[in-house]
């Protein structure tokens, strides 16, 4: 039962992940701000930020202007959820475990930031 929860867990905190995968290269507020649609900048309800629930129930379109939403969204709440369990199964609830989600987390951030940033040439300029 507790893996599931950490699974869970690790689907939520993936979500933020994505929200900070976006949001800090932008320079955008992490936790002020609303979460919204890029394209139509219409607010996002609760229940259409469930994750990876609310992509396959929206077929990976916004709800209002049904602009495709990227798969990347759901893989990284799914990598997130999957990393949390797994380090779960090896090290139990000890601390380590703890230190070792947080890090895994922090590093897929970087790692998404970089590869956008390398994609876009941003290192060039």
């Amino acid at each position: 039962m507790i893996s599931i929860l950490v699974f869970l867990i690790g689907l939520i905190i993936g979500s933020f992940m994505n929200v900070c995968i976006y949001r800090i290269p932008l320079r955008e507020s992490i936790v002020t701000e609303s979460s919204h649609c890029p394209v139509c900048k219409t607010h996002i309800k609760w229940y259409d930020l469930v994750p990876l629930f609310s992509y396959l129930l929206l077929k990976g379109k916004c709800r209002v202007c049904k602009t495709k939403i990227s798969s990347r969204y759901p893989l990284v709440e799914f990598a997130n959820g999957a990393g949390w369990f797994l380090l779960y199964l090896i090290f139990g609830l000890k601390p380590m475990f703890f230190v070792l989600c947080v890090i895994l987390s922090i590093f897929m951030v970087i790692a998404f930031i970089d590869n956008d940033r390398k994609k876009s040439n941003l290192y060039s300029k």
